[in-house]
Parts: structure tokens; C-alpha cells; sequence
């Protein structure tokens, strides 16, 4: 039987591959992924938001970081940086995901977090970039 720090590794091996058929494999069918875009529960969504993830961010990576992998059972935290191409800029912003897996060893939940405004401003150019730089000045600690 496969270690579940395998498991997670192969899906998100599939993932960052934006292999939706094989990424699929690993989700009970109704299987739950919950980030800064939604929840989205059972295949299909799941699968829409890849082809959403891919439009917006086309190759990925989720490089461990910090603490990494961390098993306890059949529940799993990974600490990772994810790197992208947003609007045709480099971003990366760390994130932390806890999964759960269910008696057969497929995912059960993903709760994954991570820092969106970082993500666009470091993306976000013109008059978008000005906006949110104005927004992120209201928070700046001084």
C-alpha cells in the first residue's frame, strides 16, 4: 500500500502536469478541494477548476518548503512555495495544505491557503497594478 506522503506527492505531481484524468485518480468521487478560488466538491468540479487554474496560471509548481510533508495517519500537511506565470509575470507565494484521506486511500479533503493579494501584486500591472497597490499602502504596517 502506497505511504500517504506518496499519494500526495503523485497528485500534486499530477497537478502541477495539469493531468486532470490522473489528478482525478487520486479524489474519492466525491472528493472535496477547498482554496482561495472556492470549494469545489466531486470530479467535475474539481476538474473545472483545473481548466480554470491552467487558463489563468498555466504551469505551476509547488516547491515543499519550510516544514514540507508532515503525516499523522491518514491526514497530511504540506508546506510549499507555489511558483506561476500570472499575466506573464513570475509570481510565488507560500501555501499550506491539509489533506485528508479516506479508508481507501483517496483524497477526501484539500484545504489549501494561501496569500491571494500577495499574488496579485506582484502580477498586476497598469492601472490594475495601481489599484492594488493602494489597497495593499491601506494595510502596510508603519
Amino acid at each position: 500500500m502506497a505511504e500517504i506522503q506518496d499519494l500526495m506527492r503523485g497528485c500534486l505531481k499530477a497537478m502541477e502536469e495539469n493531468n486532470v484524468e490522473k489528478t482525478l485518480s487520486f479524489f474519492a468521487e466525491d472528493g472535496v478541494f477547498i482554496n482561495p478560488f472556492g470549494r469545489f466538491q466531486g470530479k467535475e468540479q474539481i476538474s473545472k477548476f483545473m481548466a480554470f487554474t491552467d487558463k489563468q496560471m498555466g504551469h505551476w509548481t509547488a516547491d515543499e518548503d519550510g516544514l514540507g510533508i508532515i503525516v499523522n495517519g491518514q491526514k497530511g500537511f504540506f508546506e510549499h512555495l507555489v511558483k506561476a506565470t500570472v499575466e506573464g509575470k513570475a509570481v510565488e507565494t507560500p501555501a499550506m495544505c491539509a489533506w485528508e484521506f479516506d479508508e481507501n486511500n483517496k483524497v477526501k479533503e484539500i484545504r489549501t491557503i494561501y496569500d491571494r493579494f500577495s499574488t496579485m501584486q506582484q502580477a498586476a500591472t497598469g492601472v490594475s497594478g495601481f489599484i492594488v497597490g493602494m489597497i495593499g499602502k491601506q494595510f502596510e504596517v508603519k
